[in-house]
């Protein structure tokens, strides 16, 4: 498991490399909420374009420098590949990243565009699950090291640095809203900020389509479960059985929320219009339980975690004319 002593040397690691993100006020989502003041961490605006940056730098430059030789796997929806990709190209190394036939295409453009003679992008299966098996294999067979997005205690140790943001810069937080996808993100910010401020509530949320962290903490299983399409493309598929993740939210976590598809894209035309940000549908799944009113923050100080910024203009578009319509 993760230790505050691997948070902070993450943090020296990541100095120069990951940004230091604001924490911009919404006064519109404080009004519509009643809390006291909102907040949002805007991880959108990291150079990669989501907070994903944090782990992966984290876990190559320690790979690299205990194996620079070594080849680099790994798997991801989009946002996890283009932050690792852009790691392994800073220190040199050889990467497979394996993508599930269902990426986006923003993001799978993304990925291509980083492809060199020591950067290659492949098809593995048909979503994300399929990827990581493929990723978990191939690092079992000792062809590579497999860089995990969120199944890893330095990868963790990475995301958990927003946390030393969010509470340095606004110690008087007492909520910090979080997607989860796999859980790192939100285990990272929970180890960091229940060790500094005990009381503080952390909450995730996850879109109904693709919900096992939610399942989990409302029935403990880890079962694998049908994952629906979504625009929090990003967040979506399963958790490994195995994940130190289960364990992590379970202790850290206190609440899980789910919001449907309406929701969610509802939250991304509001993200265009009033705030004027561009966001992905996994970076507001936090605003978008905010406004369906699935969460009481009557009077408290929420940090809203805005997670990443890559999509697509043909979603986009569909999510805005359906808007309109």
């Amino acid at each position: 498991m993760p230790t505050l002593a691997d948070v902070n040397a993450a943090r020296r690691r990541l100095d120069g490399i990951a940004l230091h993100t604001p924490l911009e006020p919404s006064p519109e989502l404080a009004e519509t909420t009643g809390a006291g003041e909102v907040r949002l961490k805007r991880e959108e605006v990291q150079p990669t374009g989501a907070f994903k940056i944090r782990g992966a730098h984290n876990k190559v430059a320690i790979v690299a420098d205990g194996r620079p030789e070594a080849g680099l796997v790994t798997a991801s929806s989009g946002n996890h590949g283009i932050a690792v990709a852009t790691a392994a190209i800073r220190h040199g190394m050889r990467l497979t990243v394996l993508v599930g036939r269902s990426v986006s295409p923003a993001k799978l453009e993304r990925l291509r565009a980083l492809e060199t003679s020591r950067i290659t992008v492949e098809l593995a299966g048909n979503d994300t699950d399929d990827a990581e098996a493929e990723a978990r294999r191939r690092d079992d067979a000792g062809h590579a090291i497999h860089i995990p997005p969120y199944n890893d205690p330095d990868v963790i140790a990475g995301q958990a640095t927003v946390a030393i943001e969010i509470l340095d810069d606004w110690p008087e937080v007492d909520t910090i809203v979080v997607p989860i996808g796999g859980g790192g993100l939100i285990a990272g910010i929970g180890l960091w900020a229940k060790a500094v401020k005990p009381g503080l509530r952390l909450v995730g949320v996850q879109p109904a389509a693709s919900p096992p962290m939610y399942a989990h903490m409302e029935t403990g299983s880890t079962d694998p479960m049908p994952i629906a399409p979504t625009l929090a493309d990003g967040v979506a598929g399963n958790i490994e059985r195995d994940s130190i993740t289960w364990k992590l939210c379970r202790q850290l976590v206190d609440e899980v929320l789910v919001v449907d598809e309406e929701e969610i894209a509802s939250a991304m035309r509001w993200a265009v219009e009033v705030p004027h940000l561009l966001l992905e549908g996994s970076a507001v799944l936090g605003v978008a339980a905010l406004r369906a009113g699935s969460l009481d923050v009557s009077g408290r100080n929420v940090t809203v975690v805005t997670t990443g910024r890559n999509v697509s203009v043909e979603t986009l578009r569909s999510v805005l004319l359906d808007g309109d319509g």
